[in-house]
């Protein structure tokens, strides 16, 4: 069996990756807000160009508060919370991988382990929701044991 990682590091690490996420969009919003309001005397502005800006403007804002309202719902998870089952907040160590049931995340890597953040809405929760340790389940011609769970 896989060395157990820390529920606590799990919800730290995928914080830091998250507010890293939230920061490169701000800045990404500045950059697009500057160059879309900044009043330049060139003939060659022309509003079609300004509205392709303020469309890219408003999906870079619905990125950027939906990866809020991901950071607040992590914020809110209890890590010493204990789970029996696959639900949310869950830690699920696979023979081949393991998940942290919250929110879809980078790959994280702590001793020797890759885990992975996904949502409650990704198809592989859907195979894996309210099973236990021993249980098993097959997502994409893959199976998996679920070795631990906490």
């Amino acid at each position: 069996m896989k060395n157990k990682v820390d529920k606590n590091w799990i919800i730290a690490a995928c914080v830091a990756n998250q507010k890293e996420l939230i920061e490169n969009f701000t800045n990404r919003e500045a950059e697009i807000n500057d160059a879309a309001f900044k009043k330049n005397a060139s003939a060659s502005q022309t509003e079609d160009r300004s509205a392709g800006k303020y469309e890219l403007l408003k999906a870079i804002g619905d990125e950027l508060a939906f990866a809020q309202k991901e950071l607040a719902f992590l914020e809110t998870l209890d890590g010493d919370l204990e789970n029996n089952s696959v639900a949310l907040g869950a830690v699920v160590v696979t023979d081949k991988l393991t998940f942290f049931i919250a929110i879809s995340s980078e790959k994280l890597e702590k001793n020797g382990a890759t885990i992975v953040g996904i949502s409650t809405r990704a198809p592989i929760y859907d195979k894996m929701r309210d099973l236990k340790k021993g249980d098993s389940f097959e997502f994409n011609e893959s199976s998996y044991q679920i070795e631990d769970l906490y």
